[in-house]
């Protein structure tokens, strides 16, 4: 599949004529300081990170569009970031996306390769799917009037052991309640080919199971068969624009620690400051670990506890956040936290 999508969009880059009108490029890059203590290690860690990404859009026709970005690398699923301190040895840069987007109709879209993530995430939730995985497959996007749906047959790997493929549907509805609320809801099936019986090695980036449970012989002990909801409503509140949300799932596949949510609300407190607060308890067979926030409770499931946010945009185009995640990592184990973000994008 990765030679037809590559012989797919080459085809496509260098047909036709391009021109400054046609092409549109992005960029942005993050220095990360990482501050991590967690009580179940004897020492705590400082990191310092960074992510670039350099994508380009061109439009093919009318219809079709094709996306392409490269960022900074390592060999992980959930994570673009590259650690500094490796005696000046140079950063890996990979193919972060690289799909078409064709618009079948006024209502329908075909996504096709590795692409940004098609689904409805309330306030960008990382309950699932953590931020910076891009999955690669098919997907089709169709709305109509308040109703959309996101339709997906996605590969999570291949290689020569297993190759995991996860079917998924998505039916959701968009709803003016009134001039300052606006709301939207949605139920997802993501259906993960069968895991039960094979072994992390056989499937994970770099073998672990990422706290989901695993038997005797050191295999999954579940498969996942997901059911996803999730609810987003953005309003004002004390004439503050805000946005409450939550993101619920169900591993019916699991015969116990089958549940996770995360609730919480983003506030956004002047023109400068943006606040948000979350609360997640992420059971361990709840979703598939290896895809899920790798920074919450040190990434994978089996975690609860509280994330903060606080942005402030310097810039336009310059910006810090700071992230405070105040977790209990396994359930009981304490884990902190501090992420210090610097951004630049254009």
């Amino acid at each position: 599949m990765k030679k037809l999508i590559k012989t797919l969009l080459i085809i496509v880059f260098f047909s036709g004529s391009a021109s400054a009108s046609d092409l549109n490029l992005s960029y942005d890059f993050r220095f990360r300081y990482e501050y991590t203590d967690d009580s179940g290690k004897e020492d705590t860690r400082n990191r310092n990170r960074i992510r670039t990404r350099l994508g380009a859009k061109y439009s093919a026709s009318e219809k079709l569009d094709l996306f392409i970005r490269f960022a900074t690398a390592e060999e992980n699923t959930t994570s673009g970031n590259q650690t500094l301190g490796t005696g000046f040895s140079m950063s890996d840069i990979g193919m972060d996306q690289m799909y078409l987007k064709y618009d079948m109709s006024d209502n329908t879209s075909l996504l096709f390769g590795k692409m940004k993530n098609p689904f409805f995430k309330p306030n960008k939730s990382e309950l699932i799917f953590d931020g910076d995985y891009n999955p690669k497959g098919l997907a089709i996007n169709l709305n109509y009037g308040d109703i959309f749906s996101n339709i997906g047959y996605i590969k999570f790997d291949e290689n020569p052991f297993k190759t995991i493929d996860i079917r998924s549907l998505q039916l959701g509805l968009n709803k003016n309640i009134n001039e300052q609320t606006k709301a939207t809801i949605s139920f997802a099936i993501y259906d993960f080919d069968k895991l039960k019986e094979y072994n992390p090695s056989q499937i994970t980036w770099n073998g672990k199971n990422f706290g989901n449970s695993i038997d005797d012989n050191g295999n999954y002990l579940y498969d996942f068969s997901l059911m996803n909801l999730s609810l987003e409503i953005k309003t004002k509140m004390m004439s503050l624009p805000t946005t409450f949300f939550l993101d619920i799932v169900n591993n019916s596949d699991a015969d116990e620690n089958d549940r996770g949510f995360q609730s919480g609300l983003s506030l956004k407190i002047n023109e400068k400051w943006k606040f948000t607060y979350l609360f997640k308890d992420i059971e361990s067979d709840s979703t598939f670990g290896a895809l899920t926030h790798s920074d919450f409770g040190g990434g994978g499931t089996g975690h609860k506890g509280h994330q903060f946010n606080l942005s402030y945009p310097v810039t336009e185009r310059f910006s810090v956040d700071v992230v405070w995640f105040d977790n209990k990592k396994k359930m009981i184990t304490d884990y902190n936290k501090i992420l210090v973000d610097f951004k630049y994008k254009l």
